[in-house]
């Protein structure tokens, strides 16, 4: 083999591959290697051959020459080969390349008797990598500060609209009151009270969806925290003659992320699941908190499945809108207000009709969950409430 490794045929075969060749001895000695080698490294064919000292050259000339070195040896030592280097190398000129290295066992009569090392010039790719991060990076910056002017546009136009709102409807109520029964002009005053309100409810959603959102983290009963939620939307929902039969089960456990966020985002939930369903409707609630090896849970999800019709199909893409609303009396902002909250605590929600009918809201809500105080705490539990 060593005879055909100095021969002109040998040679002209690895000048014909277009990636850098450098093969070793078994003794880490270069024997051969391409043109494309040379042209990569800065040193001619002869050089990285026959002296010592320019391989040391090549070594100085990474940026990471420890790692090249236990690159080799783990070849030389006939270990498999595994995943590419990747390096820096400054040439003779000063520029700065990337290279990506990997190696193959050069193999005869079931011996081996070198390695082949492939050299890949990947300065390219990295450079367009990078142009391609300084650009997301940029149309982030710019996205963010988009959002950013909208937020404190939107927030100064609330703020503006609150009080002529407030005034509007204050007097209107006031000349409800100061007009007798018969006057032909209250239902019109009564339309005008009732548009204020609204109008006062929209300023009030656009006011609180460009609040930023600090989430306070804490620790709580995931059980506990969900009772409260419905016991707080049962009576909401009650006062507007809505009477859902409530279902809660589940397994409990003790999660930490801000509970008043996440109680406000279940509210949401809860509420439209009674809106949807007919009266005496049945709403299921269910607790899923999901443990880790350690003992500890990752992330819990609340599922909520109403009986309503469903959601349909050509609704379900602009759930998630600010101001979209199939109710006749409604702002639109709770799906996305709770999908703004999920987000800002690492979770995410989800909605879609359910196979068997009605549709099902899950809240995955991700942080740092312990078992239960309670001696039932972690045990399936079913209630009605």
């Amino acid at each position: 083999m060593l005879v055909f490794a100095q021969s002109g045929y040998f040679h002209d075969l690895l000048d014909s591959f277009a990636l850098g060749v450098v093969i070793l001895n078994a003794r880490g000695r270069v024997y051969a290697a391409n043109t494309a080698a040379a042209t990569l490294l800065g040193h001619s064919r002869e050089e990285l051959i026959s002296d010592p000292a320019v391989g040391s050259d090549v070594f100085r000339r990474t940026d990471d020459p420890m790692a090249l070195r236990r690159y080799l040896r783990a070849a030389l030592r006939r270990d498999p080969p595994g995943g590419p280097l990747r390096l820096q190398y400054r040439t003779l000129a000063g520029t700065p390349l990337h290279l990506s290295l990997t190696f193959s066992h050069l193999v005869e009569n079931d011996k081996i008797f070198g390695v082949m090392l492939q050299i890949t010039d990947v300065t390219e790719i990295i450079t367009l990598h990078e142009r391609e991060r300084r650009i997301l990076g940029e149309k982030y910056r710019v996205e963010r500060e988009r959002v950013e002017s909208l937020r404190a546009l939107s927030s100064a136009v609330a703020h503006q609209l609150r009080n002529p709102a407030m005034s509007i409807g204050g007097l209107t109520g006031l000349l409800l009151k100061k007009s007798p029964p018969g006057d032909p002009a209250r239902p019109f005053l009564q339309a005008v009270l009732e548009e204020s309100k609204r109008l006062e409810a929209i300023v009030a959603a656009v006011g609180e969806a460009t609040l930023p959102l600090s989430p306070q983290t804490s620790c709580f009963s995931l059980r506990d925290l969900v009772q409260s939620r419905l016991a707080h939307v049962r009576a909401a929902t009650e006062k507007r003659g809505l009477s859902a039969v409530w279902s809660l089960h589940g397994d409990d456990g003790r999660l930490c992320l801000d509970g008043s966020l996440l109680g406000q985002a279940l509210d949401e939930i809860l509420t439209n699941a009674a809106e949807a369903s007919q009266s005496g409707g049945r709403v299921d609630v269910s607790l899923s908190p999901h443990p880790a090896a350690d003992g500890r849970a990752d992330h819990a999800a609340i599922t909520v499945r109403d009986q309503g019709p469903g959601i349909a199909a050509d609704i379900l893409p602009f759930l998630f809108d600010p101001f979209f609303t199939t109710k006749a009396v409604g702002v639109g902002m709770g799906l996305c207000r709770a999908r703004r909250i999920m987000a800002a605590l690492g979770g995410e929600i989800r909605v879609e009709n359910h196979p068997d009918g009605g549709a099902v809201a899950v809240l995955l809500a991700a942080g740092a969950a312990a078992p239960g105080d309670d001696a039932d705490t972690g045990e399936s539990r079913d209630a009605a409430v």
